[in-house]
This record gives structure tokens, sequence and C-alpha cells, in this order.
């Protein structure tokens, strides 16, 4: 008989009301989930729609690292009148198996979520990611510029700058924590205007950050590499596109707005009031504003 400590069953009491919070906004937002399965693996995805027709265009919305599909709930609600939606939990993320034998790089994950639009029959699409999922939706839209209508890229990761090299020079990880404090003050981070989230909610994530150390430092590594990075003076021959970047990200330094806008040279977007997830700060001003890209012919 397994005897569960009063500290795991509150974490875990905690856990459960977060995940019913998440999953009544999906449902208010008209989101299902749904699954399907990718080399073996059950990739895990939000969407508005069991037929993917030609009467709506299609956007993908992508999570950054360590976050979930629920990141996209109150976002996506504006625009599912006038898209079909296509929001997955990445390889190791929210209900997608993580497996310490995966690759976890940004060009994998590209690949994964491939073989999801493959299967959904979607040949083309608009994008829209932040973080990881921004630099995704950049390496996306480069090698595959046919399928894609239009691209967003939030607060995106993969500038190969002094920021990067330094973070791996120096072993630095923002997502590895060993005790609660250590998440608070990521979590502060994060975001410059966060929703409200109750404290006894906030402890049962860091306790989920705690616990799962191995598996973000495994693919943080992984995901986090020059290789797959862009330097500078690369540049991206798309003009659909747009970047959208909070001057008050802590997560990742203004001066990789400018690496990426350099390299983009695309319509540009900034929030000074706003952190690194836009998106999820000023749910409002952010959707307007890509909605008005989007729809702009």
């Amino acid at each position: 008989m397994i005897i569960l400590s009063t500290k795991l069953r509150r974490m875990l009491l905690s856990r459960l009301i977060f995940d019913f919070v998440n999953r009544t906004e999906a449902k208010l937002a008209r989101l299902y989930c749904d699954s399907r399965s990718i080399d073996g693996l059950e990739v895990f995805y939000h969407s508005n729609t069991k037929h993917f027709s030609s009467d709506k265009p299609v956007l993908v919305l992508i999570h950054g690292f360590s976050a979930d599909k629920y990141v996209w709930n109150r976002f996506a609600k504006r625009f599912s009148s006038q898209y079909h939606l296509v929001i997955p939990d990445l390889k190791g993320h929210g209900q997608t198996a993580y497996h310490p034998d995966d690759d976890y790089s940004v060009p994998s994950q590209c690949q994964m979520l491939l073989a999801l639009l493959d299967q959904l029959n979607i040949k083309h699409f608009s994008i829209v990611g932040n973080s990881m999922g921004g630099m995704m939706a950049a390496k996306l839209f480069d090698e595959m510029p046919k399928r894609i209508e239009k691209a967003v890229l939030i607060d995106p990761a993969g500038a190969k700058s002094p920021f990067a090299q330094n973070m791996i020079d120096n072993k630095l990880n923002p997502f590895e924590h060993e005790v609660e404090q250590g998440f608070f003050k990521f979590y502060d981070l994060i975001m410059a205007k966060p929703p409200f989230i109750p404290k006894f909610i906030l402890r049962a994530l860091a306790w989920e950050y705690i616990n799962k150390r191995a598996q973000y430092t495994h693919m943080f590594h992984q995901f986090f590499n020059l290789r797959d990075f862009y330097s500078r003076d690369y540049r991206f021959d798309y003009p659909e596109s747009m970047l959208i970047w909070g001057l008050n990200d802590k997560l990742l330094p203004v001066d990789d707005f400018t690496h990426w806008k350099l390299m983009l040279n695309s319509n540009t977007l900034i929030y000074e009031d706003l952190g690194h997830m836009p998106m999820v700060e000023d749910v409002k001003r952010v959707s307007k504003d890509i909605l008005s890209f989007l729809n702009k012919h």
C-alpha cells in the first residue's frame, strides 16, 4: 500500500485543479484534444475542427520550451471563427511523452510537426510561434516557404548571439531548478504582466519542474545549441513574416531582438510593457495585432 505524504497530496491536488482550469478554458475556446501516432510516438494536439476543409485557412500555434498547448487557450479563442487551428504538444511537452533516447532539437521537433500536419492532410498553413516555437516557425518558412502562407515569431529563441554563447559556455539553464525559490525567480523572468495564478498552483508547478529536472536538462541541451542557431549575417528570404518582441523580456536580451530584426527584414512590432510571452500577457491587444497581419492581403 502506497501512502502519500501530505505535501505530495497537496501538490497533486493543486496540479489537478490547474489541469481542470486549463481544460475548461480549452472547452470555452471550443478546442478539443486529439492525437496521432508519429513514428510510434502519440502526439497530442488541440483543434477546433475534426475536418480540415478548404473553407477556412489553417493556423498552427507552437509553444515554447517547457510550455504546452494550453498556453494558447485564450489566444486561440479569438482566432477560431476565422481559422482551423492546430495547437500541438511538442515532443516531451504536455501530454506528448518524453523518452530519454529521443531527439529534442529544433530540426527534430519540426520534422514531428510536419509529420503531424501531413497526417491531417494539411498542405498550406500560417504559423505563430513563441520562443523555441518562434525558432521553429523561422526554420519551417526558411526551408519550405511554399507551404507557409504567413509566419509570426514572438520573442523567438535561436539567435547565435553573445548571450547564447555565454549560456552554453557556462552551462546555464534557466529551466533547471532544485528548489521552489529558483522556480519562482524563473517565473518572474517569463512575463512582465503574468495572468493571476494562485500561489498554491505555482508551488505545484515548481514541484513539477523540480521533478522533471533531468528531463528538462536533457531536452534543453539538445534544443539550445549553436549548431541550429542563426548567425547575425543570415538572411531569411521570406517577406510574409512578422517579428514581435516584448521589451521587458528578461529571458532573452534585447540584443537578440536586434539580431532577429536584421535577419528577417520583416514587419516588426514592439511592446514596451510586455515580456517574453506577449500573447499570454495581453491576449486582446496581441491577438488583434496578429489577426490584422494575418488577414492583410
